[in-house]
């Protein structure tokens, strides 16, 4: 199999994770890396084995020796950046959220279907054994009735502190609600549809220029089924994201990204056993390169990644509040 030639837009701390796991796969290779700041991008170009290094995305997607586009730009930045990578024919990875608006979203979709490329999103969680899990019992439906979804999001302040990058504790593209809220909105629609309603208070501080503090919100699905999210900034313990699936039979919950935890009816949430989790059997860029070669992969496409859009657009439209 010929490896399929990447070239990357955007070398910030989530740009250089996937860098590395690019160039440690055996099915692509890194063509070409692409930032504003041209001194990040020569340090890259060089990290990666000497490859081009750019500082106007357009050049990179006009390249011919390029298969697939890695959009890692703020969110403010993607679709513009998706739409020339389109527009050149190259298939496009892109950094959640999918867009800063529903509008852009909705774009996004129809000049990918239109050009017909290969289109997903870098949400981390569905190709890890936490994910697999969840899906497993979800579908088996191991939890029983599916009563009710919560989602925590606790943060002593924002942006973190190994997170200190211009945008993202702005209200323009940055906040929790953006950042941290759509990797579990996406497992919740993928798993349990699309969702219909939202009412939402979100606690804005006096600063117009900065993001969220504070966020109250009840999302309800097509089936019925109600998720309950918590968002604070500013309290005085430290960082807790809790997303649980409390069902009749069984209770599950992914903490802090990594940690499963279960309860069987009656029982106290017990971190799962490493032999009580399902393994996940498929890797990002391994599915991503199927994809381009017409195999059939496993994608969160932006598809699923406007379903992700409209509810954000919902929230971030709804009742606003000023500390």
């Amino acid at each position: 199999m010929k490896k399929k030639r990447v070239g990357i837009v955007g070398l910030g701390v989530v740009g250089q994770r996937l860098i590395k796991e690019f160039m440690a796969n055996p099915h692509t290779e890194i063509d070409a890396v692409c930032d504003v700041n041209e001194t990040l991008a020569n340090e890259t170009a060089a990290a990666c084995g000497g490859v081009t290094a750019l500082t106007d995305y357009e050049e990179l997607v006009q390249r011919s020796s390029i298969d697939i586009v890695y959009v890692a730009v703020p969110p403010a930045y993607h679709h513009a950046v998706v739409l020339a990578a389109i527009a050149n024919g190259k298939h496009v990875l892109c950094e959640k959220p999918l867009a800063n608006s529903l509008q852009e979203a909705e774009e996004m979709l129809a000049k990918a279907e239109q050009a017909k490329v290969v289109h997903a999103i870098h949400f981390p969680l569905p190709y890890n054994a936490p994910f697999a899990t969840i899906k497993e019992r979800v579908e088996k439906a191991a939890l029983g009735n599916v009563r009710r979804i919560s989602l925590k999001m606790h943060f002593d302040v924002w942006p973190r502190v190994w997170q200190q990058t211009p945008w993202i504790g702005t209200r323009e593209q940055g906040g929790f609600i953006r950042e941290i809220m759509p990797h579990y909105l996406q497992m919740i629609v993928h798993m349990f549809g699309k969702v219909t309603n939202v009412e939402a208070q979100i606690e804005f501080p006096e600063d117009q220029e900065k993001s969220e503090i504070g966020l109250i919100t009840t999302l309800t699905l097509e089936n019925g089924l109600q998720v309950l999210v918590d968002g604070l900034v500013g309290q005085a313990e430290k960082e807790k994201i809790a997303f649980t699936i409390h069902g009749t039979n069984q209770t599950i919950a992914l903490e802090d990204w990594r940690i499963v935890k279960q309860a069987q009816r009656g029982e106290e949430l017990a971190i799962a056993e490493p032999s009580d989790l399902t393994p996940s059997p498929v890797n990002l860029i391994d599915e991503f390169v199927k994809a381009t070669d017409g195999e059939q992969a496993f994608l969160i496409d932006f598809k699923e990644g406007l379903l992700v859009q409209e509810v954000l657009e919902s929230l971030l439209t709804s009742n606003k509040t000023a500390k």
